[in-house]
């Protein structure tokens, strides 16, 4: 195990913070010494809201990795994600499916129109293709 030590010149505040209904204690180390308890807390929590929305991202929506890392593609991306996810969660009411198979019927049925409008731009006809 690899460790090293050194001076940090800078404070730090401990804040602790208890939840009444569970009785756990969350212990926060920052050096924002402007902020109350619960500000600091708040913060927290908005942050490990924004860990949750990328795990689903990246579990359920297959997002391995963003395609541009200025600010304006990082929202564009995150925006087209929010709404194919909106939209995932219409068909999958919609069609009275799971999540999984809205996911794997969504998918399928985009590919399959979006080969349609290919053979017709290409001058084919789709019908000899797809069977309707």
């Amino acid at each position: 195990m690899h460790h090293r030590e050194e001076k940090v010149e800078t404070d730090f505040r401990l804040v602790v913070i208890r939840n009444e209904k569970t009785k756990k204690e969350f212990w926060f180390l920052t050096n924002e010494f402007e902020l109350t308890s619960k500000e600091i807390a708040d913060y927290y929590r908005k942050r490990w809201d924004i860990e949750v929305f990328f795990r689903f991202l990246k579990q359920e929506l297959n997002l391995s990795h963003l395609v541009s890392l200025n600010k304006n593609g990082i929202e564009v991306m995150v925006y087209m994600t929010m709404i194919a996810s909106m939209l995932l969660l219409i068909y999958k009411k919609a069609n009275a499916l799971g999540y999984k198979t809205a996911k794997r019927r969504i998918a399928m049925e985009l590919r399959d129109m979006i080969t349609e409008i290919l053979i017709i731009f290409a001058g084919g006809d789709p019908g000899k293709v797809f069977k309707t």
